[in-house]
Parts: C-alpha cells; structure tokens; sequence
C-alpha cells in the first residue's frame, strides 16, 4: 500500500474527488495509518471523535468501496458489532478514481 504521506498529499484530491468531508477523510487515513481492522469505538477513540460520527463516516466510504465492514462473529444480545478495514483494492481504485476525477476537470476547462 502507498506511504501514508504519499497519501496525505493527496488528500484534498481524494476530498474533491469522492465529495466527502474532511471527518471522512481524517477516518480513512487513520484506517490505513494503524493497519489492521478497528470498530467505531476504537477508531473514534484514536481521533477524538463519537462512535456516531465514525459510523457515519465509515457508511460514506463503504459505499464508495474504499473501505470493507467485518460483522464480528458472537453470541450476542443487541446489535451487532462490526470491524472496518481499508478494501484490498484501495489504492488500485484511488488512482483510477484519481485519474477519472483529473480528466473531467481538464475536459471541463477546455
């Protein structure tokens, strides 16, 4: 996977690109900056965020493919509790996305 701060340079590309905000982008980049799977809670912990306001992000992004949601298997009463991690296609599909993003702007400008 590409270098953190690659990514981070790019990241109002990404912002742009996927027309989210900047929450969303903090969850994503701290998905791939620990680099392996957390729930909302963990996640909301390491950002100083609510466990809503992670969830709502991760809704975002697993709709746009970028990231994957794991149903952590348990006998459990209640809802279920769910581990997020970045999709393996990630940095395949930014780059494309990245570049599709870049030809309709030159197209636009035109």
């Amino acid at each position: 996977m590409e270098a953190l701060d690659t990514l981070k340079d790019r990241k109002e590309s990404i912002r742009c690109c996927y027309k989210i905000t900047e929450t969303d982008v903090e969850c994503l980049f701290k998905l791939i900056e620990v680099g392996e799977p957390k729930t909302s809670v963990e996640l909301g912990k390491l950002m100083g965020l609510s466990k809503t306001t992670v969830e709502n992000s991760m809704k975002k992004l697993i709709e746009l493919g970028l990231i994957e949601r794991i149903k952590i298997d348990g006998k459990r009463i209640g809802r279920p509790k769910y581990l997020y991690s970045v999709s393996e296609s990630f940095q395949e599909r930014v780059r494309m996305d990245l570049k599709r993003c870049a030809e309709r702007i030159l197209s636009a400008t035109a």
